[in-house]
C-alpha cells in the first residue's frame, strides 16, 4: 500500500466525512471530543424579552423552522419582590413542555433558571411557542429568555 498524506489528496481522491451518505439534508457533523461524532440538525438560538413580569401574561414567540425545543434559559434584569414567578412553556396545541420557577427569595439581576423539555417540544415552521407567567412578582422587572432549537428535517 502506498503511503499518501491526506493533505496532498485532490479532486476524485477526496472523500466525504463518514456517514454523509445517510445524513439528512442540512445536518451538521458534531464532534464528541473522543475522536468521533454524530450528524445532527443545525441549532438556532431565539431570544426574547418578557417586559414587566408583574401580573399574569401570555406571550408568543414565533418558531421559524421545523424543529425541537432543546433547552430554555431565563435571566432576570433585577431582583423581584412579591412572590415567585412560575412560567409555563407550551407548544402550539397548548400542551405544556414544563415550567420554570424564578424564585423571589434572594433573587438578583442575572439570576438564571432553565428548562430542558422532554415532551411536547416539536414544532412545524412558522408556529408559536407560548410562555405564560402566573403574575407572582409585584415588581416591574424584565426577564430575558433564550430558546435553543434543533432543526428537524420535514
Amino acid at each position: 500500500m502506498v503511503n499518501v498524506r491526506h493533505r496532498t489528496l485532490t479532486g476524485a481522491d477526496l472523500h466525504e466525512p463518514k456517514g454523509a451518505d445517510t445524513a439528512s439534508s442540512e445536518d451538521v457533523y458534531v464532534a464528541n471530543g473522543s475522536g468521533s461524532g454524530v450528524w445532527k440538525g443545525q441549532s438556532l438560538l431565539l431570544s426574547t424579552k418578557l417586559t414587566d413580569i408583574s401580573g399574569a401574561f401570555g406571550r408568543y414567540v414565533p418558531i421559524p423552522l421545523t424543529c425541537k425545543v432543546v433547552h430554555i434559559t431565563t435571566a432576570l434584569s433585577a431582583a423581584i419582590s412579591g412572590s415567585d414567578l412560575v412560567l409555563t412553556v407550551k407548544n402550539t396545541a397548548g400542551a405544556s413542555m414544563g415550567t420554570i420557577t424564578v424564585t423571589q427569595s434572594g433573587s438578583a439581576a442575572g439570576d438564571i433558571d432553565t428548562l430542558t423539555p422532554t415532551g411536547n417540544n416539536t414544532f412545524t415552521a412558522n408556529t408559536p411557542i407560548e410562555i405564560e407567567g402566573d403574575g407572582g412578582p409585584s415588581s416591574h422587572v424584565d426577564l430575558d429568555v433564550t430558546i435553543l432549537l434543533e432543526r428537524v428535517n420535514s
